[in-house]
């Protein structure tokens, strides 16, 4: 059962083409990889007309075969902004 979400219209509009987009890169996702790559990963690949939405990162994750929330997906992402950051400053 996909992730409890609730789409906007834009987010309504933007999926059809994502999902079909899923099925060409399906054997690139980093499956082996922890979680916050995972999320990270999702977002640069089907980020091409704009940022994705957290919903619809969950959304592409499950079609991925990756079975999260929506919090936990945040929290993957939070991760991966804070060590961005942190590399950064280094």
């Amino acid at each position: 059962m996909p992730p409890r979400v609730r789409l906007s219209a834009d987010e309504a509009e933007r999926l059809p083409a994502l999902l079909e987009a899923v099925q060409a890169r399906r054997s690139e996702f980093p499956a082996e990889a922890d979680a916050a790559t995972q999320a990270s990963w999702i977002r640069d690949q089907y980020s091409t007309e704009s940022p994705l939405t957290l919903n619809l990162v969950t959304l592409l994750l499950f079609e991925h075969g990756v079975h999260r929330s929506v919090d936990q997906v945040s929290r993957d992402l939070a991760i991966l902004r804070e060590d961005t950051e942190h590399n950064e400053k280094e």
